[in-house]
């Protein structure tokens, strides 16, 4: 068959093909040169929701009320628990360890002694310090008997009163030198392992055991600079922790750093908590929760939110058209979004049937759908 045969079969079933496909999808009144006797383009909708270009219902949409929510303002930290107390023992004085009174973990008192180093010649020099002072008062005690008898002056008595005085400046001292052999804890609290043994040679720099008031712990925690001005001295708390899995634990505000961190942009926050049942450990990692008051804002099903390039909206009622209404989206909570926008509370919005939805394009409800059935 010639080519010119071929293209004249072709682009006549390319011709019938489009004649066909204008017939099948297009309303009469789009095609000017087809007429088919309906209604013209120009003729207004019948006011119940069908389309009067092609005699099409409306789509069917489900619409939800507005209703208002308030935010669930809160923030979440990542915090370390340490003692309210705490402090590692070193002693004062060098010496050889004597004696360990407390084993690891083990609860102490104030004042209770830890670890006592060899205090012999401590001991020999309060004793003749002691001996020093009976000698002294007794010379005062004669020296006042003759003076009151004139035997002796008054700058024998005076110095007299002195020694008295020197003696007992030297038995302070003796008894302090005697104590610091004695290593006390400072607070009550649980001691940490102990790494010397009695009769370990130990000096000033030495580290004898820990010391641990967790009673009573602080959790400190970073959050961020727009909750500085929010948080407040006594603001309840709630903590949780890998390591009590299950557990919510209470606490509160306790102190606030003065300045933001310049470089995270974050301000210090310390926090207590009652350790009461002693489940708690200084060093461990808690989740902090702190929540503050909301905001009230319109709320609408999720699935009315829409999204497009210009951002998100929703689809409001006006009558039985719907009109576009852009909103910004707050927060999300049960199956609901928290927006702001041109829309109140009462508002009526389109939640099922979106995708059939055009702006300024009429619409029906199953109610209206209903008794147009029941009236037909």
């Amino acid at each position: 068959m010639a080519f010119w045969k071929q293209a004249a079969i072709s682009m006549v079933l390319l011709a019938g093909f489009a004649v066909g496909f204008a017939l099948y999808s297009y309303d009469s009144d789009s095609i000017p040169w087809i007429s088919w006797g309906t209604a013209s383009a120009s003729t207004p909708g019948n006011g119940d929701g069908q389309s009067a270009a092609r005699g099409r219902p409306a789509p069917l949409v489900v619409l939800s009320e507005v209703e208002n929510a308030t935010t669930d303002d809160f923030v979440k930290s990542v915090g370390t628990a340490q003692a309210l107390e705490k402090t590692t023992l070193y002693p004062e004085v060098s010496g050889r360890v004597e004696k360990i009174n407390v084993s690891a973990g083990q609860r102490v008192e104030e004042g209770d002694v830890v670890v006592q180093l060899d205090d012999y010649v401590q001991r020999f020099a309060v004793e003749r310090a002691h001996l020093l002072v009976e000698d002294a008062e007794a010379q005062v005690t004669r020296y006042e008997a003759l003076a009151a008898r004139e035997t002796v002056s008054d700058v024998q008595l005076s110095n007299a009163v002195l020694e008295l005085s020197r003696a007992k400046l030297d038995l302070r001292e003796a008894e302090d030198a005697l104590a610091r052999r004695a290593i006390k804890a400072p607070f009550s609290g649980e001691t940490g392992l102990i790494d010397i043994s009695a009769g370990d040679y130990v000096t000033t720099e030495t580290p004898v055991t820990s010391l641990d008031e967790r009673q009573t712990l602080i959790v400190e925690f970073r959050v961020p600079e727009r909750f500085a001005n929010q948080i407040t001295r006594g603001q309840k708390m709630v903590l949780s922790t890998p390591a009590l899995p299950g557990l919510s634990i209470s606490g509160e505000v306790s102190g606030m750093d003065s300045r933001i961190d310049t470089a995270s942009r974050t301000m210090t926050v310390q926090g207590t908590v009652r350790n009461d049942d002693d489940l708690i450990r200084p060093g461990m990692s808690f989740e902090v929760t702190l929540s503050f008051t909301g905001k009230d804002y319109p709320a609408v099903p999720s699935l009315a939110v829409q999204w497009d390039r210009e951002g998100s909206y929703v689809f409001k009622a006006d009558g039985n058209m719907a009109e576009r209404t852009d909103v910004s989206i707050i927060s999300r909570r049960n199956g609901h979004v928290l927006v702001s926008g041109d829309i109140a509370v009462g508002d009526l919005v389109v939640s099922e049937g979106t995708n059939s939805v055009r702006p300024d394009q009429p619409f029906r409800t199953p109610d209206a759908a209903s008794t147009k059935t029941d009236g037909a």
